[in-house]
């Protein structure tokens, strides 16, 4: 068995403890003090001396022998805002729910801490880990790397990590290039004039603008994108009014687009604003357009995902399932991999039974993956910093 897996399986009990705490007392948000106060506390317990560089964003050095690059290991460790309906006996009993599995990995980067604590004798340089808060609000990594977490020391490469529920434990899946789509979230707030139902030429209806609004940029993907191209542009949300026989003041719209090509990303953005201004003067309304999201898509550079996924496939027979990997879903760790070389893995738990998929308040995860996390962290990080000693 690889060292790093055996290593790790050793310590699936403690990463399971950790995983079962951090799930049941799950946070959403950027402000995250149950989950930062205990992943502070176990990497002082691994003996490490972690630093909180802004609010509930965690980092540790854990520092070679021997000088020589740093290569950066990240966990995301928010949850989401919603409630699980399981019958875990480690069910949240909190607001929040681990639905997207960021419990496991945080208990996944606390077993490679320990890893690599214990041989850092053997390390040529340094890893910094990278604990952040707020990944589904798209706003942890940016304000971690505005606090100086690619700093002192400067930061050489990046690794993450995302489970995943389309593969069985064990599997890693890696792509090169943009590995998940950008996220463009929008709130489009149409203000008309509310009149009664019954004379509704004397109002000016924003639910009708938004109807229009609506098919348009529907037909920006129907007819002005290519169909080879991978685009999705989704509203979740259209409210408008309270009573069935009143025209209401005003309509909101919210939605997102996603992509992988940045230059049909800006072609797309600047097209959905001129439609707004072009229903601005064809329904009389006014209309604001608010950025809820600005996330790029996340770059895998080729070269060392390459070479990070050929120390993964060592940690046993068989690992490497896909080699062309792409999700929709968006991640703001892409902010990491416009700065820095970044490679970005998918890690495989599926659980057999379990139909839903992540943001499901009944999805599941095979938490056997953790030794196999925590091994891959270990793996690349030791490897890629003394693959020239």
């Amino acid at each position: 068995m690889n060292h790093f897996l055996q290593r790790a399986k050793e310590l699936e009990h403690m990463m399971q403890e950790d995983r079962h705490h951090l799930h049941q007392h799950a946070e959403a948000g950027e402000s995250l003090p149950e989950t930062t106060a205990y992943v502070m506390k176990r990497l002082r317990q691994i003996g490490l001396i972690p630093e909180e560089i802004c609010q509930s964003s965690v980092t540790a050095l854990i520092e070679g022998k021997k000088p020589g690059k740093t290569i950066l290991l990240r966990a995301d460790m928010d949850a989401l805002p919603m409630n699980e309906t399981n019958h875990l006996l480690f069910k949240s009993i909190t607001n929040a729910a681990h639905n997207c599995g960021h419990d496991l990995h945080t208990a996944m980067l606390l077993g490679a801490a320990q890893i690599l604590y214990e041989c850092r004798n053997e390390l040529c340089g340094t890893v910094k880990l990278m604990f952040q808060p707020a990944e589904e609000t798209f706003s942890g990594s940016k304000k971690m790397i505005d606090a100086g977490i690619l700093e002192n020391p400067s930061v050489d490469a990046a690794l993450g990590m995302h489970v995943m529920l389309d593969t069985p434990v064990p599997s890693l899946n890696y792509g090169i290039g943009y590995m998940t789509s950008s996220c463009d979230g929008f709130k489009i707030t149409i203000k008309g004039s509310g009149c009664h139902g019954a004379m509704p030429h004397l109002g000016i209806d924003p639910i009708n603008a938004g109807l229009h609004l609506y098919s348009a940029f529907q037909n920006l993907i129907a007819r002005e994108c290519n169909p080879a191209e991978k685009v999705s542009l989704t509203f979740g949300s259209f409210n408008a009014g309270s009573t069935a026989n009143i025209v209401p003041d005003s309509a909101v719209l919210m939605g997102t687009l996603r992509t992988y090509n940045k230059t049909l990303r800006q072609k797309l953005v600047k097209r959905m604003h001129e439609i707004c201004k072009a229903v601005e003067t064809m329904f009389r309304v006014s209309i604001n357009y608010e950025v809820l999201s600005d996330v790029p898509s996340t770059y895998s550079n080729p070269e060392l995902t390459k070479e990070l996924a050929s120390y993964a496939s060592e940690v046993t027979p068989d690992f490497i399932c896909h080699t062309d990997y792409k999700v929709t879903p968006s991640d703001d760790f892409a902010f990491i991999s416009e700065k820095v070389p970044t490679a970005y893995m998918m890690i495989g738990c599926k659980v057999d039974g379990c139909s839903v998929q992540h943001h499901n308040p009944g999805v599941l995860f095979d938490e056997a993956v953790l030794p196999y996390g925590a091994a891959v962290h270990a793996a690349c990080a030791y490897n890629w910093l003394n693959k020239e000693n």
